[in-house]
């Protein structure tokens, strides 16, 4: 059942300087009527909620100097719901990567970075991935092998249910470590083992705190790297110390820009430097019309009409920068595959190299372009 929240509640994230001052939390919130929902380690934070502002006030009234507030932002995951419909521009086709394994198994999207010419040449080296979503199918043919582990850290939901009831979060896992092994569809590393946060409801929205403990439960399982399709408009200290936190300690995030379309509308995370952040572009090597663009695109990616995995073991085509996202989710785990452990810089520097700059986009839409497989895997 979905958490039905009151309006008039209202939730906060109060971080503590000092780790030792829980008592004179736990007390403020006694003072208060608020209650305690979570606790948040990775930064010191606490998700608490309070019947009102005005009983807010009164719990942070007294030496707020000791604590830090931010609000638990809410978070969109980026696929746009409606069909495809690109802008016609007399662009030429390019030339697709040989078509290795049949094209009923590999998406356009595979091809398009090479990642068929390059399988032969991974090692056996397990990659673990997390994934923040909506959970995973984890009874699909071409998942379910791969699945290590899950929890749900939507508030009101047992831990241990993760099931995907809404497709997003299995159809991002498709792309980067679908098997193939029951002859039905292909993603781009096939040797990845899967942790998967569910932070997004059946309707789609997460909060802050439910990815911070995400963040912070995939650091625990010693994720390599993390897939992040979603964005929102603002930000926080709160936001922004978990995403400094994993980086320095060296697992690699990727995000989706957003859908918002449009100049220097890249959301968070993908806004934070620490982040890889992709924009979507279709079959004729085009901007996607949706995608956001900024100064802070790392890399362009496929992300219209995208073939992948859904609920019930089905297939569907999809289009967002969520899709496009997870395309360099899969190129990274190939890259620590290959060559083994690699620091979070080490591996956009050699993205970077395989990056091809596509002659009709400009850099704000692209980054430093789109990244070929086979040029960094040899």
């Amino acid at each position: 059942m979905e958490k039905d929240l009151n309006k008039n509640l209202v939730r906060k994230i109060i971080t503590m300087h000092d780790p030792e001052d829980e008592d004179f939390l736990i007390k403020s919130l006694k003072i208060s009527g608020g209650r305690l929902i979570k606790r948040l380690p990775l930064v010191n934070g606490y998700l608490c909620e309070f019947p009102s502002e005005a009983d807010f006030a009164l719990a942070v009234r007294v030496d707020n100097d000791r604590i830090e507030i931010d609000d638990d932002i809410e978070f969109r995951l980026c696929w746009f719901y409606n069909p495809y419909v690109p802008i016609s521009k007399p662009i030429p086709k390019p030339i697709p990567a040989p078509p290795i394994y049949g094209t009923d198994r590999v998406g356009w999207g595979l091809r398009r970075i090479g990642a068929p010419q390059v399988w032969e040449k991974l090692k056996r080296r397990r990659v673990r991935v997390g994934i923040i979503d909506t959970g995973i199918d984890f009874n699909h043919p071409d998942l379910t092998e791969s699945i290590r582990g899950g929890i749900n850290t939507i508030d009101g939901f047992p831990p241990q249910q993760f099931m995907d009831d809404y497709g997003h979060g299995t159809h991002i896992a498709g792309i980067i470590g679908a098997t193939g092994r029951n002859a039905r569809f292909f993603g781009i590393n096939p040797y990845v083992d899967f942790y998967i946060v569910k932070a997004f409801d059946r309707r789609g929205k997460g909060n802050l705190s439910d990815i911070i403990e995400g963040l912070d439960w995939l650091f625990s399982n010693q994720v390599e790297l993390i897939n992040m399709s979603f964005s929102t408009m603002e930000t926080n200290n709160t936001f922004r110390r978990a995403i400094q936190y994993l980086d320095a300690k060296g697992v690699v995030l990727v995000a989706a820009a957003g859908n918002d379309g449009g100049r220097n509308s890249v959301n968070y995370p993908g806004r934070f430097p620490e982040v890889i952040a992709v924009s979507a572009t279709d079959k004729q090597d085009r901007i996607a019309s949706f995608s956001s663009t900024g100064p802070e695109v790392n890399f362009c990616a496929p992300g219209v009409d995208i073939p992948s995995a859904w609920l019930n073991g089905q297939y569907k085509l999809k289009s967002g920068t969520s899709f496009a996202a997870p395309h360099l989710s899969g190129i990274a785990a190939d890259l620590l595959n290959y060559y083994g452990f690699l620091p979070p810089t080490k591996v956009k520097e050699m993205m970077a190299s395989g990056a091809v700059k596509i002659t009709h986009l400009g850099n704000e839409q692209q980054g430093l372009g789109i990244v070929e497989l086979p040029r960094i895997i040899y």
